[in-house]
């Protein structure tokens, strides 16, 4: 057979087996088989959490694509119940075999924990000389000191120890010995200091004080002061000038007065500019953090404080919020002066495009401010949508299809590391389905990515789909990124609420990237990110079941108290999306804190809300809602009518206890 026959063969063969691979994929089920195999992986592990006896593996689940994390799982199990030098054995060739491996992650940073716990030094150092995780930089410290390995430790020790952070306790015995070799200098421990001060972390900075003699301590011992009482500490020395202070230690004290307390700071700003160790640097410094802290806290006399800053403290954050101080202030002569002044970088922005848009109508007229709003109109984002408003034109999205390859799908789908990717993500082990994708595609060509967006969407994992799609920048395929997914858990929730699907997967979106497991630093559970306290105070008033903290993680009843509490938080603002969707994400009390004296705009209350991501949270769930209905082709429901007048806070009920 001719060579080139032999070639077209060999490819034609090759798509077979692709487009038969991505066939089973795409099976609901997949295969009786497959799920059988699934099934019995989930069990084996189940038993694994719970400490049970264990049957033998089947021949099924021995080839099973994860397979080996089984036997990871097993052997985690096992160090922790009774660790000994043959599982030590049996680790370290797991790990040989698996090198780099996601796989071998968690493993490898347990057994190297265990080897230091049980001061195995000669199992640990070899396999530690490249760790990032800090205690076990502190193991491999201690094990070298207790081997008498000393060349160098010193200086390594001291690097550790002089980090502006609080350091793990297996450190402790290496800070000892570092004492005891008279190497904690007070230079050291001052160095020290001053940086945990510098990072805002007073208690740390207790921490190195506690090695400096008295005199030396004094004056840092007064900035955590500053730091930990801002307004007593600055009252103080507002009213007693001859108390001498470092520049350093007053401007941070002054800079979390303002954020706190903006005016307070404010006040406090006269008798601190008046200390004759003020210098004009200085002086200007604290000049820029009072008027901060009067815009954030929409005090009126914000714009005033802005006008009498020095040229030399309009950095980014004054040019941005003095805008939008004037903007709450009303003041649209300032808003397009100051927005005229900004650097072009920032200018161009579309924040700022369209606010120099809104000023122009205000000072010029409608006319003029015509071509600068159909400039943006046809965005999609929040403030294209805005403009589109001014203009009564429909909203544009831009929706552009992207390539939807079946065949680079079904070939990526063969891929070992992908088709580990995918088990584990139908096993539930979202993270570790994620940290195989990564392995595979972190360095791939963004046409490639697109493929693997496409793949991960039709197995329904929607977030890596949406996570790997924007790596690419390839952010017009609207449909893509806007999938529908939890279909009946959203209509059960919608009904029971009476709010539109819509919202709901406008939230969810946002929140969790629809990952069901989803769990936030803060404790916020699910699909909605619901706090189990939350939870299970709006399970009592709505009759739902109780959720336990596990519970929070059912997509039904997860998805049904977070509508409710939306719910909630729209009867309490009136129907008000803007108040409640900004109380969703930072609570009532900060809410209370931002409504306005006088109605407002809804844009101009929404451009001023101090948290930065709770800003772009209301922002994003309005784009959101827009293109979910976009994706129904349906005519969305216009930001105007989402975001009606932001009422006055004498009009809006105080929260319940």
């Amino acid at each position: 057979m001719p060579s080139y026959l032999r070639s077209s063969l060999a490819v034609m063969l090759l798509m077979l087996a692709a487009f038969d691979a991505l066939a089973a994929d795409l099976l609901p089920a997949t295969s009786s088989d497959q799920a059988t195999v699934r099934q019995e992986f989930i069990d084996a592990m189940q038993r694994i959490r719970l400490r049970e006896p264990e049957p033998p593996d089947s021949h099924a689940l021995q080839v099973y694509v994860i397979h080996d994390y089984l036997i990871a799982a097993r052997l985690r199990r096992d160090l922790e119940l009774k660790p000994s030098e043959n599982l030590d054995a049996d680790i370290d060739a797991f790990l040989l075999a698996h090198p780099g491996q996601p796989v071998a992650r968690a493993l490898r940073s347990e057994w190297l924990a265990s080897l230091a716990n049980r001061r195995r030094w000669d199992w640990f150092l070899p396999r530690a000389r490249e760790v990032a995780d800090p205690a076990l930089i502190c193991d491999r410290l201690a094990g070298r000191l207790a081997v008498g390995d000393t060349l160098g430790l010193a200086s390594e020790a001291l690097n550790r120890w002089s980090l502006p952070q609080k350091q793990p306790h297996e450190c402790e015995g290496v800070f000892a010995w570092l004492r005891l070799q008279n190497l904690l200098t007070p230079a050291l421990a001052e160095s020290g200091a001053r940086a945990a001060l510098a990072a805002e972390d007073p208690k740390l900075a207790r921490q190195f004080i506690a090695d400096l003699p008295g005199a030396r301590s004094e004056v840092l011992l007064q900035w955590a002061q500053l730091l930990e009482a801002p307004k007593r500490a600055l009252g103080l020395l507002g009213t007693t000038p001859a108390v001498p202070v470092e520049a350093d230690a007053l401007l941070a004290g002054f800079n979390r007065l303002s954020r706190s307390d903006g005016g307070a700071a404010l006040d406090l700003l006269p008798r601190l500019l008046a200390r004759p160790d003020t210098t004009p640097t200085l002086r200007a410094q604290l000049q820029r953090a009072a008027a901060l802290g009067v815009a954030y806290d929409h005090d009126p006399a914000a714009v005033a404080a802005f006008g009498d800053l020095p040229l030399q403290t309009v950095d980014g954050d004054v040019q941005e919020w003095r805008v939008r101080a004037a903007l709450w202030a009303g003041d649209y002569a300032k808003v397009r002066a100051w927005i005229e002044a900004m650097p072009a970088n920032l200018s161009a922005l579309p924040r700022w495009r369209y606010w120099r848009a809104r000023a122009v109508a205000a000072t010029s007229g409608s006319d003029a401010a015509a071509p600068l709003f159909a400039e943006l109109a046809g965005s999609r984002d929040f403030y294209g949508y805005l403009a589109a408003d001014r203009l009564h034109q429909l909203y544009s999205l831009n929706a552009q299809p992207s390539a939807d390859d079946l065949v680079e799908q079904a070939i990526l789908a063969a891929e070992p590391g992908v088709a580990r990717a995918h088990a584990l993500f139908d096993c539930d082990m979202a993270d570790d389905a994620a940290a195989e994708w990564a392995a595979v595609f972190d360095t791939e060509r963004p046409a490639v990515k697109v493929q693997a967006a496409h793949l991960a969407a039709r197995w329904g994992w929607y977030a890596q789909s949406i996570i790997t799609l924007a790596q690419t920048g390839e952010l017009d395929d609207v449909r893509l990124r806007y999938p529908r997914p939890y279909p009946a858990e959203i209509a059960d929730a919608s009904k029971l609420t009476e709010l539109p699907a819509d919202w709901l997967l406008a939230v969810m979106r946002q929140e969790s990237l629809f990952r069901k497991d989803a769990l936030s630093r803060a404790g916020a559970r699910g699909l909605m990110q619901v706090l189990p306290a939350t939870g299970a105070a709006v399970a009592q008033r709505w009759h739902l079941p109780a959720p336990h903290d596990a519970g929070l993680f059912d997509p039904l009843l997860n998805v049904e108290l977070g509508a409710a509490h939306l719910k909630e938080l729209l009867n309490r603002y009136d129907g008000q999306l803007g108040l409640s969707l900004a109380a969703y994400n930072a609570g009532q009390a900060p809410v209370a804190r931002w409504l306005p004296n006088a109605p407002m705009d809804a844009d101009v209350w929404i451009e001023n809300i101090p948290y930065g991501e709770t800003r772009g949270y209301v922002q994003r769930v309005c784009e959101h809602i827009i293109a979910f209905a976009w994706i129904r082709e349906v005519e969305p429901t216009r930001l105007t009518v989402l975001l009606p007048t932001v009422p006055a806070a004498s009009a809006v009920p105080a929260a319940a206890p």
